[in-house]
């Protein structure tokens, strides 16, 4: 596999310095928001792939463009939970902004929903966590092995380990995905709420 260019991981922090700018300087709301999901998905990202780059770092080093001259299992879990996770989240936070503000019911504001957010990251851990356990104790299980092209490359002493760590990115991407579907929803329902509320103020 090619190596990732440091160019283009400079890019990518060009890009969120940007939307920090704009989420920060000018107080654009839609882009605070994006700012908190990018944090928040980059954040929980590190602290995961910390595991992951211990477990396995075969999993970044050749399963991923590997990075030149990174190769220690810290600065590895923080690189590529960076770069895995603070698109995905400034993308969800950036719809949550468009949905917790567009049009004429009150409005939330990113505070309003650090909580849920914090709360779907918890979620998307005790389920990557559950998911590592049972994948680990089915592998041994079903003994999986893995053809000559993994075998030649990984250790046959962490095939376990790469399976894991593959299974349980996989269903960490996809909880945080049908989670920011539900977070969309709470938002939507949250706003019509507190619309509902002040209806009934204004007549009471």
């Amino acid at each position: 596999m090619e190596p990732l260019a440091w160019s283009r991981v400079v890019v990518q922090l060009v890009v969120c310095a940007v939307l920090i700018i704009l989420g920060g300087v000018r107080a654009v709301p839609r882009f605070r928001f994006a700012v908190l999901g990018m944090v928040a998905a980059a954040g929980y990202g590190m602290l995961q792939d910390q595991v992951s780059a211990r477990l396995c770092p075969e999993y970044f080093t050749i399963f991923h463009p590997p990075i030149p001259g990174l190769t220690d299992p810290t600065l590895l879990g923080i690189a590529w939970g960076f770069l895995g996770a603070w698109w995905c989240g400034a993308g969800m936070g950036y719809v949550v902004g468009l949905i917790a503000t567009l049009g004429p019911r009150p409005p939330l504001a990113p505070r309003d929903v650090a909580r849920p957010m914090l709360v779907l990251l918890a979620v998307v851990g005790v389920v990557t966590f559950l998911t590592g356990l049972s994948v680990w104790r089915h592998a041994e299980m079903f003994d999986v092995s893995f053809g000559p092209i993994v075998t030649t490359a990984v250790p046959e002493g962490r095939h376990r380990e790469l399976f894991v760590v593959a299974c349980y990115h996989f269903v960490a991407y996809a909880t945080s995905i049908l989670g920011g579907v539900v977070l969309c929803v709470w938002v939507a329902k949250e706003r019509q709420r507190k619309g509902l509320g002040g209806i009934s103020a204004h007549f009471g």
